[in-house]
């Protein structure tokens, strides 16, 4: 089924809507949260909460691209599934590749969602400067949270020349950062 006719299932409020959502986007939503989180339990239950997010935002947002908005929210609900499960001292594989991102940000003392918007702007644009293949790694480990081997296999590259593109990457989103005036 197409999402715009998924979409008008959930404008119906229709519980149809949920299993075609199910049956599309399932297998993605439990993906993303499964490199996030490194648990197949808690996967599923983010899947769960991913279905009720989209059930209680949609309407009265009409979402395009559909499958963007999807996965944005299971990528959210999964993140608070992580700080909660870290709250516990429990620990996650995700952590490693935010690691690597930290020395890309500044943040301020008194965080606001200004900041927090208008940083994934400049983030944003920056992969839309990169190539193919830089996009494809940057998203697959900062985005889905794939481990270097992951992506190593599936590229067939080797890990160490993944991770030297990545460190490259993280060295251009550092002097892309400072020219749009974020202090690094």
């Amino acid at each position: 089924m197409d999402d715009e006719k998924i979409i008008n299932l959930f404008f119906e409020r229709s519980e149809q809507g949920v299993k075609e959502l199910s049956e599309k986007y399932g297998k993605l939503i439990f993906h993303i949260s499964h490199h996030i989180l490194n648990n197949n339990e808690d996967a599923r239950e983010c899947e769960n909460d991913t279905y009720l997010g989209v059930w209680n935002t949609v309407p009265p947002k009409k979402p395009n691209p559909f499958s963007a908005y999807v996965c944005k929210i299971a990528r959210n609900v999964s993140l608070n599934k992580r700080r909660f499960n870290r709250a516990k001292k429990r620990d996650s594989s995700f952590d490693e590749s935010m690691e690597e991102l930290d020395g890309c940000f500044s943040v301020p003392s008194a965080e606001t969602e200004w900041f927090a918007r208008e940083m994934g702007r400049v983030v944003n644009d920056f992969v839309g400067t990169l190539g193919n293949e830089e996009r494809v790694l940057f998203l697959r480990r900062y985005w889905f949270s794939h481990p270097v081997t992951l992506i190593a296999n599936d590229l067939h590259m080797s890990e160490n020349n993944v991770s030297v593109k990545l460190f490259r990457i993280r060295e251009k989103l550092k002097e892309y950062l400072g020219e749009e005036g974020f202090s690094i």
